[in-house]
């Protein structure tokens, strides 16, 4: 099953591609997956210092590994085959067999549909043998049977409710065919009575040995091929449960009998009949969902007895692209932590790509910089948002500018038609499926368009995420600090240990989504006497998960609370990875408030605004004041600009403030505070009381970014600022600003070490 096809017709000049895995550590080796449009290509391998480069920011800033060689290579195009689907290599049958009896509960999430949506699949169109049980474009029920010389097609004349339960028992006995189709009713919304179908075929139905089934997919577009397509095709939007295969006859055996809810995690659907015809699951179709019987009773399915033994496919689902590689590179053992890339230039230069990979540190690499700081970059934040399609107009996930703004469009570079036009690169955790359901699955096993050095937010016009974070490392290269550069994924995987080498660790602009491992990894640096920088905003605020099998893959369950442009129904929230509930991190007691002294509150679009200092700080903490408003007179703005077409002050996009309901520290400081935010901020739904009123900029001053200042239990402290933005405040006129003061004064007392007592 090739990835490489011909170009398109028409299609523009394009270079992307991947690299696998994406966090390495030095000595191991990267496979490089390009999709090129030129005849050839050439590349190199950098460690990025600073990506973004516009007006008034930092110079970009690279330094090549010589000890990579550069190289060229053939240009070839390549694709993604998406949608999921479940495959059995044999199902069982032989060429004795008369017939086949399938059982299955269906839920068919998408109809119409703009082509025919496969349920169960054992047709072989090059052999006229077997069956496929599929929806017609109008969502009818189809029987596409096999009969050696040809395949004929039987209308059933049902078309099923969307998003409602029926039973299919359907049986196929030499030219005899019998369906039973049965609706289930929706609690007490009242359910279409049974149906009985039958219908003669024209010839008896052929079976053969050795004989695939596809779930969720078929073999062929149409009955009339007379071969199998290369990639499953037809695929379906909607869940099965319970799927039974039997043969006909006398002497009636079992084929498979399929039990969903078993090995909930995995990436196998298991056959609990003697038979032990277990299948695979193909891209990552979504588990620990509602069956046809559930009923309320519970709604965590790692302690339900019944009612999660369905699965939920769709035509739009990407676990894994599965690019041939290119070439691979070996990163050297001495190799210094960062942000790294692998610039690929075509021919003449006018069309190029960066793929993005992380090197961790090790005890030996930290050793010899001598690092004291460390940088987490927010990788399962990158994996929430990569290659988003909120700005599509044909989905309900679109992002709208608000009003006053209209006369801005979205930024429009190559990297947003790039995503526009790469549909088969899949989805974000904030977009949703074809059917409308929420993306639960993300990867990195991809080209992630949007997680570049140089990226521009199409909707902030500004730097974000990455390219955001690289202008916090190209500070710490000029400030002389010694530094490394880790992830969300190395704090997952190794905990309060990978920090342990440092006194300060800083996020990055919007660290939202922690796993339970690498919050607490935060949690204990800081309880060990850590210096913690919140330089961000939006931070610790959703759950994710994420596995050892797959750490490329992360998982996001919505609740009904939150800023989110879907969430998963009631009984579909906990992950099915790991069986840990999604949500807020609010929701479990974990609030960003604990550990960094505010938590989010509010978002806009447009221009940020600045910082007041508070204005008796100078007289209630003048130890305080004394170092932190180093070089800053008394009473001027702290953050005044920043960078990208918006502008304004680094006070923008998602912001955070102190509140102690929500676990902010008694000892907590506000140094200083965002003031005059427009109206085009909006309080989050989850601070927002009854009656609904005073939700925006002008009319609550509970839309605010607060400058905080702790010290901890374990003797250490915590600054934050409350802020996606502050870094592009930081970056303006190449850090020549008062946010950059401030961030140079933190980090120079921060990296001394533990910090003595300031009194509340």
């Amino acid at each position: 099953m090739t990835t490489i096809v011909p170009v398109p017709k028409d299609y523009p000049k394009e270079i992307i591609g991947y690299a696998e895995p994406w966090i390495v550590s030095p000595g191991e080796s990267v496979d490089i997956k390009v999709s090129c449009t030129e005849a050839r290509y050439n590349y190199r391998t950098v460690r990025v210092i600073q990506g973004h480069e516009g007006e008034k920011s930092p110079r970009h800033k690279e330094e090549e590994i010589t000890e990579i060689p550069r190289g060229s290579r053939d240009g070839r195009y390549q694709v993604a085959h998406i949608g999921s689907y479940g495959r059995v290599k044999d199902i069982g049958l032989t060429a004795a067999d008369n017939g086949l009896k399938i059982s299955v509960y269906v839920q068919p999430w998408l109809i119409p549909c703009n082509h025919v949506q496969a349920l169960v699949s054992t047709l072989d169109a090059s052999s006229k043998t077997g069956i496929d049980v599929v929806l017609d474009q109008e969502g009818q029920l189809e029987f596409w049977v096999g009969c050696g010389a040809d395949v004929q097609v039987v209308c059933s004349g049902f078309t099923p409710v969307k998003r409602r339960w029926f039973k299919l028992d359907l049986t196929v006995c030499g030219t005899q065919l019998e369906a039973v189709l049965t609706p289930k009713s929706r609690i007490t919304e009242p359910a279409a009575k049974q149906r009985v179908f039958t219908a003669d075929l024209k010839s008896p139905i052929k079976v053969a040995a050795c004989t695939p089934l596809l779930v969720a997919a078929s073999r062929q577009a149409s009955p009339q091929d007379n071969a199998p397509t290369v990639v499953p095709t037809n695929k379906y939007n909607g869940r099965l449960d319970s799927l039974e295969l039997r043969t006909t006859g006398a002497r009636e055996r079992v084929l498979a009998k399929y039990d969903f809810a078993v090995e909930m995690s995995g990436d196998r659907f298991l056959d609990v009949s003697p038979a032990k015809r277990h299948g695979d699951l193909v891209n990552a179709p979504s588990r620990a969902m509602k069956g046809h019987d559930w009923d309320g009773s519970e709604t965590d399915w790692t302690k339900a007895k019944y009612g999660y033994g369905a699965i939920h496919f769709h035509e739009d689902d990407l676990d894994d692209a599965e690019w041939d590689t290119d070439f691979t590179i070996q990163i050297p053992k001495d190799a210094r932590s960062g942000v790294y890339s692998v610039v690929i230039r075509g021919g003449d230069d006018d069309v190029g790509e960066n793929v993005v990979f992380y090197v961790r540190p090790t005890a030996a690499t930290t050793a010899k910089i001598g690092a004291k700081v460390a940088i987490v970059m927010s990788t399962f934040t990158y994996l929430a948002y990569a290659n988003d399609h909120m700005f599509d107009p044909d989905t309900p996930a679109r992002a709208e500018i608000p009003a006053g703004l209209d006369n801005l469009e979205f930024y429009k570079d190559e990297t947003f038609y790039k995503q526009d036009r790469r549909r088969d690169l899949g989805l974000s955790h904030y977009d949703v499926h074809k059917d409308h359901s929420g993306v639960v699955f993300s990867s990195a096993k991809r080209p992630l368009l949007n997680n570049r050095p140089d990226y521009i937010n199409w909707s902030g016009h500004r730097p974000r995420e990455l390219s955001a974070e690289l202008i916090m490392v190209g500070f710490l290269d000029r400030s002389g600090v010694p530094y490394d550069v880790v992830t969300d994924h190395d704090l997952h995987i190794h905990g309060a240990s990978m920090l342990a080498p440092y006194t300060t660790v800083i996020t990055g602009c919007h660290p939202e989504y922690p796993t339970l491992q690498s919050y607490a990894a935060y949690e204990g640096f800081v309880q060990q006497g850590g210096n913690m920088m919140y330089l961000g905003g939006n931070g610790f605020y959703w759950v994710s998960v994420t596995d050892p099998k797959r750490p490329w893959r992360s998982e996001v369950r919505r609740g009904g609370q939150g800023v989110r442009t879907s969430w998963q129904e009631p009984g579909e929230r906990h992950h099915s990875l790991n069986g840990q509930q999604g949500g807020l991190w609010r929701d479990y007691g974990k609030a960003a408030n604990y550990l960094v002294g505010i938590g989010c509150c509010g978002e806009g679009h447009g221009a940020g605004v600045a910082y007041r200092q508070t204005e008796d700080l100078r007289q209630s903490h003048p130890e305080l004041a004394s170092w932190l408003f180093r070089d800053i007179p008394e009473g001027q703005l702290i953050g005044e600009n920043s960078l990208g077409e918006y502008g304004g002050g680094a006070s923008a996009d998602e912001i955070d403030r102190v509140d102690f309901a929500y676990g902010s520290p008694a000892n907590v400081v506000v140094v200083a505070s965002s003031v005059g935010h427009s109206d085009d901020f909006g309080l989050f739904p989850e601070d927002v009381s009854f009656p609904i009123q005073g939700t925006l900029g002008t009319q609550t001053d509970l839309i605010r970014s607060d400058m905080t200042y702790y010290e901890t239990s374990g003797g250490g402290a915590v600054f934050s600022v409350g802020s996606i933005s502050w870094y592009c405040g930081l970056g303006y006129n190449g850090y020549d600003n008062t946010a950059a003061l401030v961030t140079r004064n933190v980090l120079l007392e921060f990296a001394k070490g533990p910090k003595g007592t300031i009194q509340q």
